[in-house]
């Protein structure tokens, strides 16, 4: 049996290992920890792996901007599975404090903002440093006074550290939407989704001409982001989700027609609609 080797952002006690290892359930996969999300998609883009699960929005911080910007700028990648993780983050410590004891704050600063409310309720005035992840967070807590990390359970477990609060999320609902990216996109399954991204020309209508390439097809489309380009100001992405495979009949026509329309114009894949929740590993 061929290896089937997936990357994720590590180190341990990453949410993302956490999805990973409910992917890599009764299969043969083999994980792979990288220390950055491009690092992930740039081995898959290479064939060092062949596949890779990352990170693309969460419900209450929007789009990761790591994982969109290599989306739409690697070439050779596509999304080929989507899965809905649960989130649920605490406070941790190495040692057991009170919450007044606490002069900095180590996450990712997605998982920053998801606890805001907790943060400026019972953290006001701490200094709070940015990680890699939520893993590399608690990880660098040991031998450091004072500090505190937000990260999942399983990393206070893993990492010998006190829990000091459980589920300081801003909201019950929170939940990531993991991609699994891969060098080839999903056949079809009659339940699809395609995403896409790219920019419009500086001019009056240039969305509304867009989005009317799918209204006259009547195509739902189940999400739109806009992120700037990193290239000059004014300059914007449009990542699209749009209902359907990318190989459905008439579709071909659909992607003539917006290519047409825009400046740059990339299919980012299709595979198969998965709104339910992934099992908590």
């Amino acid at each position: 049996m061929p290896l089937n080797r997936v990357g994720y952002l590590g180190p341990q006690g990453t949410f993302s290992e956490e999805a990973a290892l409910v992917y890599k359930k009764n299969t043969s996969r083999v994980l792979y920890e990288y220390s950055t999300i491009g690092a992930v998609i740039e081995a898959v883009s290479t064939g060092k792996i062949e596949e890779g699960l990352v990170p693309l929005e969460n419900r209450l911080e929007g789009g990761v901007g790591a994982t969109l910007d290599c989306l739409a700028g690697c070439e050779g990648i596509f999304i080929k599975e989507e899965m809905l993780y649960p989130i649920s983050l605490c406070l941790m410590a190495e040692h057991k404090v009170r919450l007044e004891q606490i002069n900095a704050l180590l996450s990712h600063p997605h998982a920053l903002g998801q606890c805001s409310e907790f943060v400026k309720t019972h953290l006001a005035g701490v200094e709070c440093i940015p990680a890699e992840s939520t893993g590399a967070a608690a990880r660098n807590l040991v031998g450091q006074t004072g500090f505190a990390a937000i990260a999942p359970r399983r990393a206070a477990e893993l990492f010998n550290l006190h829990l000091l609060r459980e589920g300081i999320e801003d909201s019950k609902e929170n939940a990531t939407r993991f991609v699994i990216i891969s060098r080839l996109d999903h056949p079809p399954t009659g339940n699809d989704k395609t995403s896409l991204v790219l920019t419009i020309p500086d001019q009056p209508g240039s969305l509304y001409r867009v989005l009317g390439c799918f209204a006259r097809r009547r195509i739902n489309l189940t999400r739109i982001e806009s992120r700037p380009s990193r290239r000059i100001i004014g300059d914007w992405l449009f990542f699209i989700d749009c209902e359907g495979h990318r190989s459905d009949a008439h579709k071909d026509e659909l992607w003539k027609e917006i290519a047409g329309e825009v400046t740059y114009f990339k299919l980012l894949g299709s595979y198969p609609r998965r709104e339910e929740k992934a099992e908590v590993y």
